[in-house]
């Protein structure tokens, strides 16, 4: 089964089943975990489109800026999903929206002060009240302690938390998670402008750089995916058995990809054996 071919049988999925899931976990005892996991999902899928479109165009360099993304994503995702898991409240998702929104747009003010200050201007506005506003929630909060709650999403401290042996988060079983961690860290030159990157686009003319697309691309697939799934099986944990099926629909999708893809790599090792 081609990575191609499990996105559109997973997508299928999501379109017959999507705004069901969905709407349970809105109105479900963990409405704003609920709601972000959503929208991860939403953006994640909106990331993957973007990939697709850079394979066809073949520019791997978009494809690794965009993949990078996306690893960020899902990281946040696997963060949100297991603490709303292990504590079984809307706490993660409330830290998430109120008190991460919050720092955002307090760096959102900063950035215009200091816009402000390149063109010789002398920005004195306050964004304390608007922000407030914006996230009434994070009124009760000063400053350090709103900046300790958006630190725990934050590349590194989601790590440490998923490797603290009281959450049982065993890698082997999201074995995409141990692929994404280095890729993280070395496709962050491609964001960031790093000079490594430019190592990697004297490759660019060589079949071998759109086929390591390609191979991203399927481990992409399978965590747009998962996303999905672990969302399904989130809302029935929350909501009821009513969506419990879908998170079936989408796990036996992935095992046949996935063995499809040990099946490939068993033959290629064979061809090389001979």
């Amino acid at each position: 089964m081609d990575y191609r071919d499990a996105d559109d049988e997973c997508f299928a999925i999501v379109e017959a089943h999507g705004s069901e899931v969905f709407g349970a976990g809105v109105t479900s005892k963990l409405p704003e975990t609920m709601r972000a996991l959503a929208m991860f999902c939403a953006k994640g899928n909106s990331l993957k489109t973007a990939m697709f479109d850079a394979i066809d165009s073949d520019n791997p360099y978009a494809f690794r800026v965009l993949y990078r993304c996306f690893c960020e994503h899902l990281l946040k995702f696997m963060y949100l999903w297991v603490r709303s898991t292990k504590e079984k409240t809307d706490a993660v998702g409330t830290e998430y929206y109120s008190y991460c929104g919050a720092i955002e747009a307090f760096e959102y003010g900063a950035a215009l002060k200091a816009a402000e200050a390149l063109i010789g201007n002398k920005a004195t506005g306050d964004f304390t009240d608007a922000v407030a506003t914006l996230y009434p929630k994070s009124s009760a909060l000063t400053r350090k302690e709103l900046e300790a709650f958006s630190g725990k999403f934050k590349y590194r401290t989601i790590l440490r938390y998923l490797a603290e042996p009281d959450i049982g988060f065993v890698v082997r079983e999201h074995p995409f998670l141990a692929a994404i961690v280095p890729a993280y860290a070395l496709y962050s030159s491609f964001v960031h402008g790093g000079p490594y990157s430019e190592l990697e686009m004297a490759t660019y003319a060589e079949p071998k750089a759109l086929a390591d697309c390609e191979r991203d691309a399927g481990v992409m697939v399978m965590m747009n995916a998962t996303m999905f799934m672990l969302t399904a099986a989130a809302v029935a944990a929350a909501k009821g058995e009513k969506v419990a099926p879908v998170a079936g629909m989408v796990r036996d999708v992935l095992r046949r990809f996935s063995e499809a893809n040990d099946e490939e790599d068993e033959d290629v090792h064979a061809s090389a054996a001979t």
